[in-house]
C-alpha cells in the first residue's frame, strides 16, 4: 500500500511538474513568437526601406543619366564647333601663305637681281677710295718733302 501511495504521489508530482514545464513552455513559445513577429517586423521595415532608398538612386540615376545625355549632346555639338573653327582657321593660314608665298618670291629674286651688282659696285667704290687715298697720301709725302 505504501508503495501505491508512493506512485500516486510520484505522478501527481510528475503531472504538476509537467503542467509547470508546459505553462514554462507556453510562455517561452509566446516570448519567441513575440520576438520572432519582431524580426519578421524589422526585416519588413529593413526591405521597405532599402526599397525606398533604391528608389530614390533610381531617380538620382534618371536625373544623372538626362543631365549627362545633355551634357555629351554639349560636347558632341562644342566639337563639332571647334572643328570648324580649326577647318576655318586652316583656310586662313593656306590663305596667308598664299599672298606671302609671292613676296617671299618676289624679294629672292630681287636680291639674286640686285645683290651681285651692289656687291660688285662696293666693291669699285672700295677700290677706288684706298686708290684715291693712296695717291693723296702719296701726294701729301712728296708735299711735305718739296718744303
Amino acid at each position: 500500500m505504501e508503495f501505491d501511495i508512493i506512485l500516486k504521489v510520484a505522478g501527481i508530482v510528475l503531472l504538476v511538474a509537467l503542467t509547470f514545464l508546459v505553462i514554462y513552455l507556453i510562455f517561452y513559445f509566446n516570448s519567441l513568437n513575440k520576438m520572432i513577429k519582431s524580426m519578421t517586423e524589422n526585416i519588413f521595415q529593413l526591405s521597405r526601406s532599402i526599397q525606398d532608398t533604391l528608389a530614390d538612386v533610381s531617380k538620382d540615376i534618371d536625373s544623372l543619366k538626362v543631365k549627362l545625355e545633355v551634357s555629351l549632346s554639349n560636347l558632341d555639338s562644342t566639337s563639332v564647333q571647334i572643328k570648324k573653327s580649326f577647318e576655318n582657321i586652316d583656310q586662313k593660314v593656306d590663305a596667308l601663305e598664299s599672298i606671302y608665298k609671292p613676296f617671299v618670291e618676289l624679294s629672292e629674286y630681287v636680291y639674286q637681281r640686285v645683290a651681285p651688282p651692289l656687291q660688285t659696285t662696293s666693291r669699285i667704290i672700295s677700290g677706288i677710295s684706298k686708290g684715291v687715298n693712296v695717291f693723296v697720301d702719296i701726294l701729301s709725302r712728296k708735299n711735305r718733302g718739296a718744303q
